[in-house]
């Protein structure tokens, strides 16, 4: 129950930032208008799908984040830049449903959007020596640890539900942890074991 919980709040939250993110380009420019409406649309049928499902493959879940940046790469034009370093081997893996999406989403709202210049997301997935999978995202930006933690119910809800699913996914078995490089990026590290879980 405490888990359904968790993973009903995430849904709407990417939902509407999405929607915001059409709201802009409707008058500017109709195509991308309807570009990133196709890429919501895609979205939605993708939380829909996996609204019971504790965990669901990596190639999904990936799909859906390259559709999120995607719209926001619209909306930010050439101030958003994408990378990704995904190797082969995290294909093999399952991870919760929306999970990497909502640390991309964190960076894009809480990073990227506040810098005039804009920045960087990019996205690193491996496979570990023990059969985990190693995630890391890492976004233009800078995380005032003290504000971070007032706002659990706000800015910091997304990561502390993602803690809390892990937690109760995985026990023990996987980590996350969210720090400062230098003044420039934020970094996102998770790690999940390979084993699926057993609840349903």
């Amino acid at each position: 129950m405490r888990l359904n919980h968790l993973k009903s709040q995430l849904n709407p939250h990417f939902i509407f930032n999405a929607l915001n993110s059409v709201r802009a380009l409707v008058d500017e420019d109709p195509e991308k208008a309807k570009s990133a409406i196709t890429r919501i649309s895609n979205m939605l049928r993708f939380s829909l799908m996996m609204d019971k499902k504790q965990v669901i493959d990596f190639a999904d879940e990936l799909s859906t984040v390259k559709d999120y940046l995607a719209l926001e790469s619209i909306r930010f034009e050439e101030r958003l830049e994408v990378i990704y370093q995904v190797e082969e081997e995290a294909f093999g893996y399952k991870i919760p449903p929306m999970m990497l999406q909502t640390i991309v989403e964190n960076g894009i709202k809480h990073g990227i959007s506040n810098l005039v210049k804009g920045g960087l997301i990019e996205i690193k997935c491996r496979e570990g020596l023990q059969e985990e999978l190693y995630i890391q995202v890492k976004n233009s930006g800078y995380l005032n640890p003290n504000s971070f933690k007032s706002q659990k119910e706000g800015a910091g809800h997304g990561i502390e539900n993602t803690r809390q699913r892990l937690k109760l996914l995985y026990g023990d078995q996987a980590s996350f942890r969210i720090f400062n490089s230098g003044n420039q990026f934020v970094i996102t590290e998770i790690k999940i074991p390979k084993q699926r879980v057993t609840l349903e």
